[in-house]
């Protein structure tokens, strides 16, 4: 009895693999463009803030750059057909942002670096597990790497104004709220397309 709970416990839980045919990666492909899309308002929203109430003037153009790259990220899938260079190079645009973004305007104790927790679910639904695994770690370091700036004094003084400190916090509110929602949705359509293709 114990072999069979523990054969299902792994079998099912950890190591069952969807084999990515042509029907599995356009779905990937689309649900790539709603990530994009969703994401996307964010990270331009953020840029702006940025651009017209932080004093750093380096800040504006980091989130312009990689927001453009982020942006970039289904075209990027089709011109190498490969989802994990496009998830990759559209979370590490979202990192270096969110790092930087947390890094002008609080350091380690700014709540943007709460964005760091969407990086690995981001691709782990566009990718695989072993992907899922690598960005947690990643996500982690860097989430570390800001306390040990912070605490060597590394980090500058916030140049975020109240306004910008305002729309940051509801940004984070009302697009965590959002994303885990979505996400939520994403990942039910997904287990039943999955579940579906295994019948």
């Amino acid at each position: 009895m114990e072999n069979k709970n523990s054969l299902h416990w792994g079998s099912h839980l950890f190591s069952s693999e969807v084999q990515e045919d042509d029907v599995v990666l356009l779905y990937k492909y689309r649900l790539l463009i709603l990530v994009t899309l969703i994401t996307g308002l964010l990270m331009w929203t953020y840029s702006f803030i940025s651009i017209f109430f932080v004093e750093a003037q380096a800040l504006g153009r980091i989130g312009v750059s990689c927001s453009v790259v982020h942006a970039f990220s289904p075209f990027i899938y089709r011109l190498t057909k490969s989802m994990k260079i496009a998830a990759y190079s559209m979370v590490t645009a979202g990192m270096i942002f969110q790092f930087s973004f947390s890094f002008f305007t609080g350091g380690f104790f700014s709540p943007t670096l709460l964005w760091f927790a969407v990086l690995p679910l981001i691709v782990g639904l566009l990718t695989n597990k072993t992907h899922a695994v690598v960005w947690t770690f990643l996500s982690v370091s860097a989430y570390v790497l800001m306390f040990w700036l912070q605490k060597e004094n590394l980090v500058p003084e916030s140049t975020i104004n109240d306004l910008g400190r305002t729309l940051a916090q509801f940004m984070i509110g009302l697009g965590l709220i959002g994303l885990v929602g979505g996400f939520t949705v994403f990942f039910l359509e997904l287990s039943y397309f999955y579940y579906q293709k295994g019948k």
